[in-house]
């Protein structure tokens, strides 16, 4: 099964055949009827309706999505404003550049090498941000943002709205600064996840900001249009932080300016059963970025429905947070399907969850459920607990033998270098990812390695994660100082390695963002048997090998590899390895993701069939100037290897959420005070004036694991997650303690 859905695309588009008026009318009893038991008869209360109010109105809107985004379907949110703004009696367009650029993409810039890099890949989406984007993408992307800057124009509309995400955001800019240049009567808007952020750069250019779900307030900013009312610009249209938008009985989607046939799915589209999230994952700003609400099951099927008989989709890829919120309506979702005698298949984002039991999910996949897309993050209990992931190992093994059992197949998406996750931690996860190997995993979604959210509970209580209020060398660092960018760098890389080692281990192929210059430049490994490979168990191991006193993070970094050389071992026995790390291919490939990168090590290993091994690891750590962060603090220029970052004191919805279920002694509403912020500062002073973890370590050395079985344990079935309490004791500042060189 591709996980991108490809294989299913039809080359033919057509709409299927209706049926008869008394067999619709029979299908559509005899579902009510099916999914009674599982379907809510009524809607969620406290819910906020969308009043939409048809006139024929004068004020003409366009929508645009710049690149870049997914191109397999049509953009669901300007398809689900178009039609609430339509039905409103604006006129409406939508042009969805994303897909127009990537296309140009892989026709011309790919295959003619303009591009020499996989420019819409999870692993590249750094290359779209600030200099890189403006140096390497820019250049070939203009003539098509000004092709369609001009098409915008001679539309004369009187408003443009942008949908804003981080990796769209350079592009959006140069194009609202072309119109507002050539056409300074047209107002801008904007919206979408990155509008939503407490440090959101508003542009000159811009005239609204839509902060929060945007039906409503595009209504509103249309009516004030049409109306000409006499408003303040930038006028910010925030949504109250309680707010729930009621999600049902919503105008149908607009497609109608969209081309199917440019998408790499064109009989499918996107759609959701929820919005908002019912878990508090402590590392997702998803889960706080609004609050969730239950799409009733009937008026998904409608819309699904209208769809299938009229457009001739037979795709539909859900853009919920959390497919999986409410087991029991996406239960009755399912059963109407089948029951309608609707050939849809569908997938989603889900969490595992040990309640879909094997009855359950085999519902789903006779409803056309293909495939979820699980967020397992970790295959260690401990974070899983620290992550508040409310699963255990055990759960979570069970859901992927299922689902193979069904037929639904498993994407997963992992995140790497948790700030609590230790090298067993480590070890764990790469253990549960060979343990489901063969049940039905389709696609590794490896990651770039644990980024803290600001408006995430480990953003607003760092502590009680382990987290510095302090960045270190651009990137954040544990409070004991034991990790940092440069062990996230090596887990991320390795982790890549080791699903380079997996390949030939597998039922069936799967895939993932395969980053093809590390065996090019950063590795060599010679399996004494290619073809071997063995089935393990969870353990328990001390992967603290190298015994050294050199500093916090010095002692763990000459013991990162460790896992890496065990786990190899353990699934695939003897080899010979020679990995590199220094800045030259590290930042070609990581960009500056991890900070800027001061490690140049070579690590050597050899390792027997039987476990007998050798060792030479040669580390140089350099502590480097950080001249990228240089921020103004009462006139002074603050520069460094640490910065003092304090995200408590944001005022977005997202954040305030964050806060409240993070608890801690600060205020919920102000967030710290400005004395807490003053002591950072002074810490940060005394960091960089007393603190260097540069270090040089050469490492020769034996060993034997042929006595492997002896750490082998249980698989995890308890979690130990235990609630916040309202005051976090460990919020508490504590004395720094200095490191020198």
């Amino acid at each position: 099964m591709d996980f991108t859905l490809r294989h299913l695309a039809a080359d033919n588009l057509q709409p299927k055949d209706k049926p008869t008026e008394d067999v619709a009318d029979l299908r559509h009893r005899s579902m009510m009827e099916a999914i009674a038991p599982y379907a809510k008869p009524t809607q969620q209360k406290n819910l906020t309706p969308v009043y939409i109010d048809y006139k024929t109105r004068n004020t003409k809107l366009v929508l645009v999505l710049c690149p870049e985004w997914s191109p397999y379907m049509p953009p669901f949110s300007l398809a689900r404003l178009s039609g609430v703004a339509k039905s409103a009696g604006y006129e409406t367009h939508i042009f969805d550049l994303n897909v127009k650029a990537y296309n140009l993409y892989r026709d011309d810039w790919w295959p003619n090498r303009k591009i020499p890099f996989r420019l819409w890949d999870p692993s590249a989406s750094w290359r779209w941000l600030g200099a890189t984007y403006h140096r390497d993408v820019h250049p070939l992307l203009e003539p098509l943002l000004n092709e369609y800057v001009e098409k915008i124009i001679a539309l004369s509309p009187d408003v443009v709205g942008f949908s804003l995400y981080y990796i769209s955001e350079e592009p959006s800019k140069w194009m609202v600064r072309e119109i507002k240049r050539r056409a300074p009567h047209i107002k801008i808007a904007v919206g979408g996840p990155t509008v939503h952020k407490s440090w959101f750069d508003i542009q000159p250019e811009y005239d609204y900001i839509v902060v929060g779900e945007g039906e409503g307030n595009l209504l509103l900013l249309l009516d004030e249009i049409e109306e000409k009312k006499e408003v303040v610009y930038p006028r910010i249209l925030k949504q109250p932080e309680d707010e729930r938008i009621n999600i049902n009985n919503m105008p149908m989607p607009d497609y109608e300016s969209i081309d199917f046939s440019l998408y790499d799915l064109p009989n499918g589209v996107n759609s959701e059963i929820s919005r908002g999230c019912t878990a508090k994952c402590s590392f997702c700003e998803e889960t706080h970025f609004w609050k969730y609400r239950q799409r009733q099951a009937v008026d998904l099927i409608t819309e699904v429905e209208w769809l299938y008989y009229n457009k001739g989709t037979d795709i539909i890829w859900f853009i919920d947070s959390l497919v999986n919120g409410n087991l029991k309506e996406l239960r009755a979702f399912a059963i109407a399907l089948k029951t309608k005698g609707l050939n849809v298949k569908w997938t989603g984002y889900a969490r595992c969850d040990g309640r879909m039991d094997l009855e359950y999910l085999q519902d789903l996949a006779d409803g056309g459920c293909l495939m979820f897309n699980f967020g397992i993050e970790s295959g260690s209990q401990k974070v899983l607990d620290d992550m508040h992931k409310g699963v255990t190992i055990q759960e979570m093994e069970q859901n992927f033998i299922d689902c193979k059992k069904v037929g639904i197949w498993c994407a997963t998406n992992w995140i790497v270098g948790f700030p609590t996750e230790k090298f067993q931690d480590f070890a764990d996860s790469i253990t549960f990812l060979w343990r489901m190997r063969n049940q039905n995993i389709n696609n590794v979604g490896a990651g770039v390695g644990f980024a803290q959210g600001p408006e995430t509970l480990t953003g607003q209580n760092p502590h009680r994660f382990n987290l510095s209020f302090q960045k270190y060398l651009t990137h954040w660092i544990t409070k004991d100082f034991s990790m940092g960018g440069t062990h996230v760098m090596m887990r991320v890389k390795t982790f890549h390695i080791f699903l380079d080692m997996m390949k030939g281990t597998t039922e069936t192929a799967f895939s993932y963002p395969v980053r093809f210059n590390l065996a090019r430049e950063h590795y060599k490994i010679a399996l004494h048997q290619p073809s071997y490979f063995r089935e393990i168990l969870y353990e328990k191991f001390d992967y603290d090998i190298i015994k050294v006193d050199i500093n916090p993070y010095a002692n763990t970094l000459v013991n990162e590899m460790w896992v890496f050389f065990r786990m190899l071992w353990r699934t695939r026995g003897g080899y010979n390895a020679e990995i590199h790390f220094n800045p030259t291919i590290d930042e070609k490939e990581f960009g500056s993701t991890y900070g800027p990168h001061g490690l140049t090590a070579v690590f050597k290993f050899s390792v027997t069939q039987q476990g007998k091994w050798h060792a030479d690891f040669d580390i140089d750590f350099k502590q480097l100037p950080n001249p990228d962060d240089q921020y103004k603090h009462n006139e002074q220029q603050r520069m460094g290897p640490f910065l003092a970052i304090d995200f408590t004191r944001l005022q977005s919805n997202t954040a305030k959420r964050a806060r409240k279920l993070s608890k801690p002694p600060w205020s919920v509403e102000a967030g710290r005070s400005d004395n807490d912020f003053a002591y950072l500062l002074n810490e940060e002073i005394a960091l960089n004036a007393k603190t260097d973890f540069t270090f040089k370590h050469h490492y020769v050395g034996t060993g034997d694991w042929s006595n492997h079985l002896d750490y082998v344990i249980d698989v995890p079935s308890e979690s130990t997650m235990e609630e916040i309490p309202e005051k976090e004791a460990a919020a508490v500042v504590q004395p720094i303690k200095f490191y020198e060189r």
